[in-house]
């Protein structure tokens, strides 16, 4: 089931990833029409969706050197999650320093962070198992 929603997700990555970007943008910017894209940000979108598919279907997709690099990730995020959020955004956007992002923006994303961090806790521990 987690497989399928997760597929599910990596699909409409690789399908429509301006429209996901452009409802991002309105749910966590203050002032979304003020972030001006940089060029290469949707086709890196869609080729995240790409890897998030191959990744889910490899058996112990979180596993390896995958699980963690995405528990690093995680650990920035929970650790420094304002330092992870100016990073993601500089990486995105022409001008991130003219986005602001709404309040819950922050906690969001240390929440993520240790979903992560527990998805790649869970998935070492289980492949220590075999």
């Amino acid at each position: 089931m987690l497989r399928m929603l997760l597929s599910a997700i990596g699909l409409v990555m690789v399908a429509i990833p301006r429209r996901i970007v452009e409802n991002a943008e309105t749910l966590a910017f203050e002032n979304p029409e003020d972030a001006i894209l940089r060029g290469w940000t949707i086709p890196m979108a869609r080729l995240e969706g790409i890897g998030f598919l191959l990744l889910i279907r490899r058996t112990g997709f979180l596993s390896g050197v995958v699980g963690v690099v995405i528990g690093l990730f995680g650990s920035m995020a929970v650790v420094a999650p304002r330092r992870y959020l100016d990073f993601g955004l500089s990486l995105a956007y022409e001008n991130p320093d003219d986005i602001a992002v709404k309040s819950w923006v922050l906690p969001v994303t240390r929440l993520l962070g240790i979903t992560a961090l527990v998805l790649t806790v869970v998935s070492q521990r289980g492949e220590g198992d075999n």
